[in-house]
């Protein structure tokens, strides 16, 4: 992934255009829905995963989880410690191997952070989410929806199935067909397709949580 845009292009940018505005998405913990299942997690070590301005780094910390934050990007890694001044934050690339020990973590979160990788890189991103579980350890996250196609299809261009370049940076959309092929190693707990705004725009998203079982 290219640091210098998730640096400078997305949140430099984003934030300076926002800056005298309340940022919608940040009050937007639609993970409270879900409170029936959050609520039988036991309580341990979480990665907020992709973490941005950390809303859910947030949520994670009051909830009681050890959370460490993780993103690509050393803005938004800054913009969050100055809410939250005792986040425990790493810099990685999700392209990469991720720096964790096996079944190391009852929880990973992901909002919106998975969904920019080529089917290979996707593949293995999975499989390292799943090694760094415990087993009956929660992935929980969302993504993209296909639905999301309408408002790029003039501009974007196919890379291969579900995967875009678009506006500076590479795009996958997701549809159900892609979560049985990539979650197929996990147990499916809930999934739910639904719309949203963020950054002022529409958006079409996938809502899910998954446990990891042996197999």
């Amino acid at each position: 992934m290219n640091k210098d845009y998730w640096n400078n292009e997305y949140w430099k940018k984003n934030l300076e255009k926002n800056k005298d505005k309340k940022l919608d998405f940040l009050d937007d913990l639609w993970i409270n829905k879900y409170e029936n299942t959050v609520k039988n997690i036991p309580i341990g070590k979480a990665l907020d995963l992709g973490c941005g301005l950390g809303q859910y780094t947030k949520y994670l910390i009051d909830r009681g989880f050890y959370t460490i934050s993780a993103d690509i990007s050393i803005e938004a890694l800054n913009k969050l410690k100055e809410t939250i001044n005792d986040a425990k934050t790493i810099q990685l690339d999700m392209s990469t191997p991720l720096p964790f020990e096996n079944n190391s973590f009852d929880l990973v979160f992901a909002n919106l952070s998975i969904h920019y990788f080529d089917e290979k890189t996707t593949q293995n991103l999975l499989q390292e989410i799943r090694r760094i579980l415990k087993v009956d350890g929660y992935f929980i996250g969302s993504v993209n929806s296909s639905k999301g196609y309408e408002f790029i299809k003039d501009t974007a261009v196919e890379i291969e199935k579900n995967y875009y370049f678009n506006d500076k940076r590479n795009i996958r959309l997701w549809d159900m067909e892609q979560f049985d092929y990539f979650f197929k190693d996990f147990e499916k707990i809930t999934l739910n397709e639904i719309r949203t705004t963020r950054w002022n725009r529409i958006k079409d998203m996938w809502e899910f949580i998954y446990k990891k079982v042996n197999k």
